[in-house]
């Protein structure tokens, strides 16, 4: 799955995930919880942005979130991630990033993509076994759509949906699609996604082979920039799939 640049995506659709660095558990607490989706709901109000699902785990959260601007989404997780940072670090008495990176996204492309991820979010706490239905997990956006809204704009939801020919029914019933985010991909199959990933930034800068790359500073340290931040590939992963040494992947990423 090669990166786009996040102008170039076509899909309306983005399936987000944020996690805390090092896995921590920065949503560890109800009142951590309700303060993000408190930041979120006022910085969503500003932007012509809808969120379709969301998730929010002890040391990640997912969203599926629908605009006509792309850039707006990269404009509103800093927003949140900066003053969720704030919050957090004030309370806890703490100093330093929050946040593993700025955010991880996929776009959604079909109808069954876009159905299948929507129980993906939903799942995640039955996944965790945390709970065992959907139903009981009071921090994600199903029972939005069975109870009462906070975060979620149902109307809106429901007329954007329609376009797509997905209901609420089907949305909130289990999908029979199997849905992969990037975090959890087995890893023979994150050995293909590294190649393609590098064969197609290799293509878009006119790079014959991957010997040129391994002495090219600049871009050697774009594409190890772009697969550890946007696919969260280690160093050593880099550094094996390039033919380089990882003391080297490791220097040249924090230039």
């Amino acid at each position: 799955m090669p990166r786009k640049s996040r102008k170039e995506m076509n899909s309306k659709f983005l399936h987000i995930m944020i996690q805390g660095i090092n896995r921590e558990y920065i949503f560890n607490k109800d009142k951590d919880i309700k303060a993000f989706l408190k930041i979120l709901k006022e910085k969503i109000k500003k932007m012509d942005l809808c969120i379709i699902a969301y998730c929010i785990m002890n040391n990640h959260a997912h969203f599926l979130v629908y605009t006509e601007d792309i850039k707006l989404v990269s404009k509103l997780m800093k927003m949140v991630n900066t003053s969720y940072a704030i919050y957090y670090n004030k309370n806890k008495e703490r100093c330093g990033y929050v946040f593993r990176d700025r955010f991880k996204s996929e776009e959604i492309l079909s109808q069954k993509h876009l159905v299948s991820c929507i129980h993906y979010i939903h799942n995640n706490p039955v996944k965790a076994k945390m709970c065992l239905n959907q139903s009981e997990y009071k921090y994600s956006s199903y029972n939005e759509y069975k109870i009462k809204q906070y975060l979620i704009n149902k109307n809106k939801v429901i007329e954007i949906l329609n376009q797509y020919k997905v209901d609420i029914d089907m949305m909130l019933n289990k999908s029979t699609e199997t849905y992969k985010f990037i975090d959890d991909i087995e890893p023979r199959n994150r050995t293909i996604i590294k190649i393609s990933v590098l064969e197609e930034f290799c293509k878009e800068k006119n790079i014959e082979n991957i010997n040129e790359l391994r002495y090219d500073k600049n871009n050697l340290k774009e594409i190890a920039t772009i697969m550890n931040k946007e696919y969260n590939f280690t160093q050593k992963e880099i550094a094996e799939v390039i033919g380089i040494s990882r003391l080297k992947i490791h220097r040249i990423i924090h230039l």
